[in-house]
């Protein structure tokens, strides 16, 4: 029996590449239905949308005002049907592979029906002009776990299909601090269920100026990107850790729940401080990259 899926989009001023994530989302060879939340745009996006919610009945659009993109996705988690199996996050100027939904669910399927699971995967990226970007980057094998979601994101968020267990609790509760709302749904796979990687590539990533969250072309540059951010928003990281605590420090494993207690102590505690330098409960998936943060947790710029 096929499962339901609803596909959730957040868009805001997206004319200049919106049709053709539509386009390559009404071609799946996976049935699904989409959710799109506008959030405020100024330009024909909404336009835009309106002529495939009249060609196409299993769309739907919601209109909203701008709130950014980490509230207008919570908000479209709220919004979301609630008879659905899988729920995919969706941004608005990518282009799926049109296997993109079935191979999650191939997955999903496989994975626990009770605890919250997550799909999400790699992108292949491409320019404004839809050229395929050469990356130079050094291949790792990624370890999804709860103590790298502490300190990083593997789960970019376009990339993302999760269950109705995780939805409902991502529906339930919005953090007061969060740095992206896919970072989140990390975190609480990671520590309560079950996270899965897909190593290929499931859709083309399109990287331009106007990107909310974007990646780098090569490992120097995204290696700076990230010493800057990570310097520049000193706190941001911290405080996702303590809102996270705060709720669901309970219904973490024992082992869990010391990891993040030791983190959150490390700014009192030369102790954790060096612990955190040291284990290997800890990490970010690439070596130079995971030393470079070290590195910053021991100087308190996290």
């Amino acid at each position: 029996m096929s499962k339901k899926v609803q596909i959730l989009m957040s868009s805001y001023n997206g004319e200049k590449f919106i049709r053709k994530q539509l386009d390559s989302i009404v071609v799946q060879d996976y049935e699904v239905s989409l959710l799109i939340r506008d959030d405020g745009s100024t330009d024909r996006t909404v336009d835009i949308i309106k002529e495939y919610c009249e060609k196409y009945d299993f769309i739907r659009l919601v209109e909203g005002q701008n709130i950014g993109v980490i509230k207008s996705f919570f908000e479209l988690i709220r919004l979301s049907d609630d008879d659905m199996d899988y729920y995919s996050m969706a941004d608005q100027d990518d282009i799926w592979f049109k296997d993109k939904i079935g191979r999650a669910v191939n997955v999903l399927d496989g994975m626990s029906k009770d605890k919250p699971c997550l799909y999400c995967g790699a992108q292949t990226l491409i320019d404004g002009e839809d050229n395929i970007l050469q990356v130079k980057m050094l291949d790792v094998k990624f370890r999804p776990g709860f103590g790298n979601s502490l300190v990083e994101n593997i789960a970019t968020g376009c990339t993302c299909v999760i269950n109705k267990v995780l939805r409902d609790l991502a529906a339930t509760y919005e953090p007061e601090h969060t740095i992206m709302h896919d970072w989140w749904l990390y975190m609480l796979a990671s520590s309560m269920g079950e996270v899965y990687y897909d190593e290929k590539p499931v859709m083309y990533y399109r990287q331009h100026g106007n990107n909310t969250m974007g990646s780098r072309t090569n490992y120097i540059e995204e290696f700076k990107e990230r010493f800057k951010r990570f310097s520049s928003n000193r706190g941001k990281l911290y405080n996702q850790m303590v809102s996270f605590s705060e709720k669901y420090m309970k219904s973490l494993s024992k082992n869990d729940a010391e990891t993040l207690k030791i983190i959150l102590n490390y700014r009192k505690d030369l102790g954790c401080r060096i612990w955190c330098i040291f284990s290997r409960k800890v990490y970010r998936q690439r070596m130079l990259d995971n030393l470079i943060f070290k590195i910053l947790f021991f100087t308190d710029h996290i």
